[in-house]
């Protein structure tokens, strides 16, 4: 019979951590890595966790492997700080045979995402990689959203039941609609893109924005939520014309204020 731990990397998640650690109850062991809490996440990790460490952040991948490292077994569940293993899928993982976990090295789930307390239908289904076998998967190097990848493409399982992103989180306009959130990760993600070959040109900040707007809107049903899809699309035609346009801003060698990175003419 396999054992699983459950992996959560977080920092300042006072909030939601606590729903998060107790959805996590079924399994074998807790790992929970604290990257510098300043409010009380290191006293509510603590009182669950089999495994707490205070470890400096080292992105979004990196920290999360290594928090797999510290589990005690092979099979680990990598849970965010904002999410809730539903109990339907914390069933059907304990309920995998031995058989279905050695002809995997990962298992999808679904996740139904919520803004300020509603769920997204327009971000479903949102597969997650995230119960895996830490020694028979790839781990990306995607500086916002990490994924983890089998050896195979046969090689992967798929969960009927779901992971809840931020069910209870009333209050999630402001850090959601954040402009000085999206900000911060803007000219990280222009320069992953940038360094992968991707270039911008006038298409691309005309009609791509456009495409995400209608995408999500009718494509993906946010026009059945009345204005929560509306607000859902607009943010994601909002998002990518800023990611496009920071792209076009790496390609042409400027940095975050707008000046040149080979400038050298402040120094004189």
């Amino acid at each position: 019979m396999a054992k699983f731990s459950v992996v959560i990397c977080c920092a300042n998640a006072a909030d939601t951590l606590e729903a998060a650690c107790r959805s996590a109850k079924w399994a074998d062991e807790l790992v929970v890595v604290d990257s510098g809490s300043t409010d009380a996440t290191a006293e509510i990790a603590q009182r669950y966790a089999d495994i707490y460490k205070v470890e400096p952040w080292r992105g979004y991948s990196k920290q999360k492997e290594y928090g797999a490292s510290l589990a005690s077994h092979d099979w680990v569940f990598i849970l965010d700080s904002d999410e809730v293993i539903s109990d339907g899928l914390a069933s059907e993982i304990k309920a995998l045979t031995d058989d279905a976990l050695a002809g995997s090295d990962v298992f999808l789930m679904r996740r139904r995402n919520h803004v300020m307390g509603r769920y997204v239908r327009a971000w479903s289904p949102d597969w997650q990689s995230r119960l895996i076998h830490r020694d028979r998967v790839t781990w990306s190097d995607d500086v916002l959203h990490e994924d983890r990848l089998p050896a195979s493409p046969d090689r992967v399982g798929r969960l009927t039941g779901r992971l809840e992103h931020k069910p209870t989180d009333v209050t999630g306009f402001a850090d959601y609609f954040s402009g000085a959130r999206m900000d911060e990760r803007l000219l990280a993600v222009a320069r992953q893109m940038h360094a992968k070959g991707k270039r911008c040109g006038i298409f691309d900040l005309v009609f791509r924005p456009r495409f995400a707007f209608w995408k999500f809107y009718l494509l993906k049903g946010g026009i059945l939520d009345g204005a929560f899809g509306l607000l859902i699309a607009q943010k994601a035609a909002v998002s990518t014309q800023l990611k496009y346009a920071a792209l076009w801003a790496v390609q042409h060698g400027l940095d975050e204020t707008g000046h040149r990175q080979d400038d050298d003419s402040s120094a004189s």
